[in-house]
């Protein structure tokens, strides 16, 4: 069976960081504003995982009946499948940890949810689905990672985007300054393009010594650079490049 790569997440040194690392060995790592922590990327990444599988089976020919799905979805990728995308991508000589610690099943388990986690919120969905769709079937005419499998275009039209609800007007969540203006913050900027259905990164690079960096981050739609923020810490380099695209898009 031929093993497809995991394919590159568009993300920055805190992402990686709590993807590639234990949590024994991660210790004061504190919780990131964007995303929170491993867990909540493990617990997307299984819930992302299953819908991928899910929609490869349902668009299959011939049909599958609902009860074929299921069935299908949950044998669809072993242990030892999991083992052998460790072996074709590497990820013990990059994984922070024991070295036999990835042979458990269940920790195998849980890096391939945080990896697919995220994927998930780094690249979208459609990465998700071609590389879960090429690695249930090798055979699946994927021409790359971010095309949506091609099962969706056979004897159907796509599924049309779904509709977002307008706000209730009596309650507003979304913090507002003294000017009206909502107060731009990364989850902020993440929410509204999930919403959109665009992906948004953070390319982050430093310059300087070592214990007094000065940290440059972009703020990307869809891989062209919309804001750039600088600072002291990537954190505060990534929330005013967030800012800064956020008014430019005039969200």
């Amino acid at each position: 069976m031929s093993i497809p790569p995991l394919p590159k997440i568009d993300g920055d040194v805190d992402i990686m960081f709590d993807i590639f690392t234990h949590k024994s060995l991660q210790g004061n790592h504190g919780t990131n504003d964007e995303y929170g922590d491993t867990n909540r990327l493990v617990e997307l990444g299984a819930r992302a995982l299953q819908l991928a599988l899910t929609s490869h089976f349902f668009y299959k020919r011939p049909v599958l009946t609902a009860d074929e799905i299921s069935e299908h979805a949950q044998k669809a990728i072993s242990d030892t499948t999991l083992r052998d995308c460790l072996s074709a991508s590497n990820i013990r000589a990059k994984y922070r940890g024991l070295p036999d610690l990835l042979d458990s099943p269940e920790e195998c388990r849980r890096f391939f949810h945080s990896y697919i986690g995220a994927l998930y919120i780094r690249n979208g969905i459609n990465h998700v689905q071609a590389w879960v769709s090429a690695l249930v079937d090798p055979n699946a005419n994927v021409n790359s990672f971010g095309t949506p499998p091609p099962q969706f275009g056979i004897g159907m039209p796509p599924p049309p985007p779904l509709s977002i609800p307008p706000p209730l007007p009596q309650h507003n969540s979304t913090p507002m300054q003294n000017s009206g203006y909502p107060i731009v913050t990364l989850s902020l900027m993440n929410e509204k393009a999930m919403t959109r259905g665009v992906s948004v990164t953070y390319p982050a690079q430093s310059t300087g010594p070592s214990h007094a960096p000065t940290w440059t981050v972009s703020c990307c739609i869809q891989g062209i650079e919309k804001g750039r923020g600088t600072g002291s810490s990537q954190k505060k380099a990534k929330e005013e490049a967030a800012r800064q695209a956020y008014q430019a898009l005039g969200w």
